[in-house]
């Protein structure tokens, strides 16, 4: 890169959004729509709110998996890191010609999102997603890599690493940091690192290879077999804590040919059908399901329209209430939680906001009653379609180890409209008459 290059390098995310056309600001406003509210001032602001934690743990977990790897083998590489690099993270020495393919438009794709920065020869992953997805022993990376010699002797006595560089045959060097290089250096030349590994006893590199793919770290006694003795002494194990060692990150890359991933996903995986029937036959049990969720509404509201069952302190149906609703519609608890929180995503019950507060049916559903079957079935699929409420999750527990019950909080999940309306494109997009393989889907 020229001087002149260099100096009209971006050097802050705030610098790379300056030099954006109207066209690429709108894509990143429309693939994070947080970063709208409140409307920023200005470009710099607009960096800063594109870096919180918040928003970038949103922007991340709605990346495609493979974008997502990317992400993850960036937060892996130097910072900045060269698109050849990064490359060689999701492809391997052999490379992989799916990856080359792909590995374009999962960058765009986080640039278009102001998840990375900077051009191909010196690509940033914003600070707060690295922060997210760098292995530490905390939080261990996806990618079950660990950390690298430098971060991983940061403690290290000088004498302990000039020991480990004359056992791993290099010379020794007047300072800590460039014995660090000098070692990180062996560890990334894949001619003199298998030289290395080809001198170690069998016991030795099985200990490496059950290491490589994650997690990193291992448990050693205060006087370690010979074999652990002797990746100890070359580097190839680092202590991290009494007891304790970790596979150098450098170390792991070359046993696994450079790849950051043991699998990746460029492609995604195809929707299979596990059967086929006729389209007169899919209408006709449409229709019948159709009808047959009308009833079972019905009589869900039949059952409360007097005043249902008590309103809990913190909210939502207790788990016995739940359980009569469940006898009362003759279905297992999982559904009659769904009708429960669709007939409330609709309108058609709600809690009575009497000081004896109980759920009862709404003057929507008198309303909703007298409609033909066909629009009372349309009310109740477009109120499903758009409703953030997942009674899926129902039965479970939240961050403070507290049962999600339904009609209760803590139920909304602002991804579930798209969630639903991707998986229907899925299933719109097989063969008339087509049933899916469920497995698929969900890989999908």
């Amino acid at each position: 890169m020229s001087t002149e290059e260099k100096s009209a390098a971006p050097r802050s995310l705030a610098e790379a959004l300056r030099v954006r056309d109207d066209v690429s600001l709108a894509a990143l406003l429309r693939s994070r729509p947080d970063l709208v509210t409140p409307v920023p001032t200005d470009l710099t602001q607009l960096a800063t709110r594109a870096g919180t934690r918040a928003s970038v743990v949103r922007a991340l977990e709605r990346l495609d998996r493979f974008a997502l790897q990317t992400a993850e083998a960036l937060a892996v590489a130097e910072d900045p890191a060269s698109y050849e690099e990064l490359l060689g993270l999701m492809a391997g020495d052999e490379g992989d010609p799916a990856v080359s393919a792909a590995l374009p438009r999962a960058v765009a794709l986080l640039r278009e999102q102001a998840l990375v920065w900077g051009a191909d020869d010196r690509l940033r992953l914003v600070r707060t997603a690295r922060e997210l997805l760098a292995p530490s022993a905390q939080h261990p990376s996806p990618t079950g890599l660990g950390p690298t010699v430098r971060e991983a002797t940061a403690g290290m006595s000088p004498g302990r690493i000039q020991e480990i560089l004359a056992a791993a045959g290099l010379s020794s060097t007047h300072d800590s940091v460039s014995a660090v290089t000098a070692l990180g250096g062996l560890f990334t030349d894949r001619t003199r690192m298998a030289a290395l590994l080809d001198a170690l006893p069998g016991p030795s590199r099985e200990v490496l290879e059950r290491l490589m793919w994650g997690p990193p770290y291992g448990q050693v006694t205060h006087d370690p077999a010979a074999h652990l003795r002797a990746l100890l002494d070359r580097g190839l194990l680092l202590p991290t804590a009494p007891g304790t060692v970790v596979l150098p990150r450098e170390v792991a890359l070359h046993l696994r040919g450079g790849r950051a991933h043991r699998t990746t996903e460029p492609v995604p995986p195809p929707v299979e059908a596990a059967a086929a029937h006729r389209p007169q036959v899919v209408d006709a049990t449409a229709a019948g399901q159709a009808l047959a969720a009308l009833a079972t509404v019905e009589e869900l509201l039949k059952e409360w329209d007097e005043g249902g069952p008590a309103v809990l302190r913190a909210g939502g149906l207790s788990v016995r209430d739940l359980k009569r609703t469940a006898v009362a519609l003759d279905v297992p608890e999982p559904v009659a939680a769904f009708w429960v929180e669709l007939a409330y995503a609709a309108g058609l019950i709600a809690s009575d906001g009497e000081a004896d507060e109980r759920y009862a049916a709404t003057p929507a559903y008198d309303e909703w009653r007298e409609l033909p079957p066909a629009e009372r079935w349309a009310r109740l699929a477009e109120s499903w379609l758009t409703a953030t409420r997942t009674p899926g999750v129902v039965g479970g527990r939240d961050a403070k180890d507290r049962t999600l019950s339904a009609l209760g909080p803590n139920l909304d999940r602002s991804a579930a409209p798209e969630v639903r309306h991707r998986v229907l494109a899925l299933l719109a997009g097989l063969p008339e008459g087509a049933a899916p393989d469920a497995e698929s889907v969900l890989a999908r």
